[in-house]
């Protein structure tokens, strides 16, 4: 049985809107432009199709960006509207921040966003009622639970493997039963869980080890999902990362390893085969209601 298709998604915001970096960086240049190109570049040459989450602030600012990135036949999904985290936001908030988001992609596209990732993974215990809203507001997938705890974020335990969550208990197998798919952030290995989805983590980790990750994975039937930002790619923005203000360990984990990352990003296109998310996530679903999630034929569920 061939590997399982893996979840390829960039999020799509200013390189100064990163939680290390907002509060330092006060008149920045943007470098969007260029970082999309450069990733747009390498998936055509791989022929690759991705998942941009964006930020709606950005696609209303930029609109020739993310209409170029839909053109060129990615998906376009939401990143929130400001680049807020769900800690700071409630229920009331996080719905208008949905209908905002959703509102400037469909100006761009033509089209609603269908999936959603949270700024800094932050649908976690704290913040399970987010899944609540997301189904509400219709969309079919989340990618935003980090499936082991971090500093920053992360929810220990929680599955590793697409699964639809229960709005009042999300983390937890035996509780699934929601409408929407979550397709959880890249970790491997079974007693201690090293994360290899992507950003920071690719920058610091050698390349084979993410492959070996993703192997893995695969190995088990299950998918990786990985992300990037595409101002990782940019020589420019790490240059004007080290002119900030912000505190050296800030600094190593926002620009570490960007020079690096392109033939980092070449080396997994061209060992596995990556898929958008909304495709990988309607194969964990039997039918066209979204009703039930479709097991993997092959390896473990954990």
């Amino acid at each position: 049985m061939s590997a399982p298709a893996n979840v390829l998604s960039f999020d799509v915001e200013h390189w100064h809107s990163a939680t290390l970096l907002s509060d330092a960086v006060t008149e920045p240049a943007s470098h969007i432009e260029r970082s999309v190109d450069i990733v747009l570049d390498v998936l055509d040459a791989h022929d690759v199709q991705a998942t941009f989450f964006v930020v709606g602030e950005l696609a209303r600012e930029h609109p020739d960006v993310v209409a170029r990135i839909a053109d060129t036949g990615h998906e376009i999904a939401s990143h929130g509207h400001t680049h807020r985290p769900l800690f700071d936001l409630d229920r009331e908030a996080f719905a208008t921040e949905l209908e905002r988001s959703a509102t400037a992609i469909h100006d761009v596209t033509g089209a609603a966003p269908v999936g959603f990732r949270a700024p800094n993974f932050s649908v976690t215990r704290r913040t399970r009622w987010a899944i609540e809203i997301l189904e509400a507001a219709g969309y079919r997938y989340d990618s935003s639970v980090f499936p082991v705890r971090t500093p920053m974020y992360g929810v220990s335990g929680a599955p590793i493997r697409p699964y639809r969550p229960d709005a009042t208990a999300p983390f937890e197998e035996r509780a699934e039963g929601g409408r929407l798919v979550e397709l959880p952030l890249a970790v491997f290995h079974p007693r201690f869980r090293l994360p290899v989805a992507g950003g920071f983590y690719a920058r610091l980790l050698p390349t084979w080890l993410l492959r070996r990750g993703i192997a893995t994975l695969n190995a088990r039937g299950l998918p990786a999902t990985i992300y990037f930002h595409p101002w990782e790619f940019n020589p420019a923005v790490g240059t004007a990362v080290h002119r900030t203000s912000v505190p050296a360990t800030e600094r190593f984990v926002s620009a570490h390893g960007i020079d690096g990352l392109r033939a980092t990003l070449e080396a997994l296109l061209d060992e596995f085969r990556f898929e958008t998310a909304e495709t990988v996530a309607r194969e964990y679903v039997r039918d066209d209601r979204h009703d039930r999630v479709t097991r993997p034929k092959a390896g473990g569920q954990r």
